[in-house]
């Protein structure tokens, strides 16, 4: 087998995930404070037929524990603060792959990451993930090559299979994802092409094209390190969209420092054209704008500046932590959209075991209304999920 062939699959295995969150949710406009205990078992198990074959499937069961003092998005009125996490049972993971040498095929439903998340992801925070019923080709044709092909069909989404609305738990869609990376002496470049058609909403039907070049390097022996994301992409109605529209996207990221104390700033720009906002909609929304997610990407577009510092230290256990500030402006128009401070910690306790401590607090200066959530979380983990 060739040294850039595809990965070998992992022997069969069990996976297990128990994660308990618990949410305190301050929102000036609603008249309670809310508290949302959520807890989410996942559960799967994969299979390794032999000669190139496997098998993956996987369930999960979310729970809102203690009372529900907040609004899971079910449309129910409730003096309560929104965090999107309802009560759910639903297969996440139900597909058959195949993988032989520089080749390989899944068909199914899965998981679809690619890159940072910003257009197709799991949106892992949430506690109920969001999978994809298709078929995934991938071929690996020269030394740090890789092109990957996938055709969608439906998208299950966050909100859970158990929703009252069945437009917004899954769409139907006819969707041509092309992403090709190349490995390069210094970082990697990637180029997309991603065809959504979307026959339950259709204003989320999008074409978007782009390319991408992100890397690591250390700098000296011992020295600090340099990561960068650097990312323009076009899109424009696709299909079925009723609108029509042509609105750009860049992305500018950089880290430098050591594993210690790094720092981190960065401009993400999202146009609109005042009637249609740039559309992520198959994406992570919580990873990008803020972790308080306190608003949609407006019609005047999005201009995000960010600055953070983050790090690791040895506390007898490894401790990860963050803290980043956001400003939020349109790209057109002059009226601010509010600012934003982030931080977080993370402690691996061992065999598993992780706990993490997460605020957010989202200042609107008139856009909205100001918004602050803190947040608890517990997690346990059996096994390795399979990518």
């Amino acid at each position: 087998m060739s040294a850039f062939a595809a990965e070998a699959p992992q022997e069969s295995a069990p996976y297990i995930e128990a994660r308990y969150r618990y949410s305190n949710l301050h929102n000036d406009a609603a008249p309670k404070r809310g508290h949302a205990n959520t807890m989410r078992l996942q559960v799967g198990y994969l299979w390794n037929i032999g000669e190139g074959w496997s098998a993956y499937a996987e369930g999960i069961r979310t729970w809102s524990l203690f009372g529900q003092q907040y609004d899971d998005g079910s449309g129910r009125v409730t003096p309560y603060p929104a965090e999107a996490d309802p009560a759910s049972t639903g297969v996440t993971n139900a597909w058959v792959d195949y993988t032989q040498g520089a080749f390989s095929a899944r068909a199914g439903r899965q998981y679809v990451v690619l890159d940072n998340g910003r257009y197709f992801s799991n949106n892992p925070w949430r506690q109920n993930l969001q999978s994809f019923d298709g078929i995934r080709l991938g071929w690996k044709p020269w030394q740090g090559g890789e092109l990957r092909y996938y055709w969608l069909g439906r998208v299950n989404r966050t909100t859970g299979a158990d929703f009252d609305d069945r437009d917004q738990r899954r769409w139907k869609l006819d969707a041509h994802l092309l992403h090709v990376d190349q490995a390069l002496p210094v970082g990697k470049l990637t180029a997309f092409g991603y065809f959504v058609r979307n026959d339950t909403i259709a204003t989320n039907a999008v074409k978007t094209l782009g390319v991408r070049y992100s890397g690591k390097e250390p700098l000296g022996q011992g020295g600090p390190a340099l990561g960068w994301s650097a990312e323009v992409a076009r899109q424009h109605d696709y299909a079925n969209n009723p609108g029509r529209f042509s609105l750009g996207y860049h992305l500018l990221d950089a880290t430098f420092g050591y594993d210690a104390l790094s720092v981190r700033v960065g401009e993400e720009k999202l146009e609109g054209d005042g009637r249609h906002a740039y559309n992520v909609a198959y994406g992570a929304a919580r990873a990008f704008n803020g972790w308080v997610v306190a608003f949609r990407i407006p019609t005047t577009g999005l201009r995000e500046r960010y600055v953070g510092v983050l790090g690791s230290l040895d506390a007898g256990r490894k401790v990860n932590w963050q803290v980043t500030y956001r400003h939020f402006r349109p790209v057109r128009g002059r009226a601010m959209l509010g600012d934003e401070v982030d931080a977080g910690v993370l402690v691996d306790l061992g065999k598993g075991f992780s706990a993490e401590l997460q605020y957010g607090d989202y200042r609107a200066h008139r856009h909205g209304v100001d918004e602050r959530k803190l947040w608890l979380i517990g997690e346990y983990r059996f096994g390795k999920a399979p990518k």
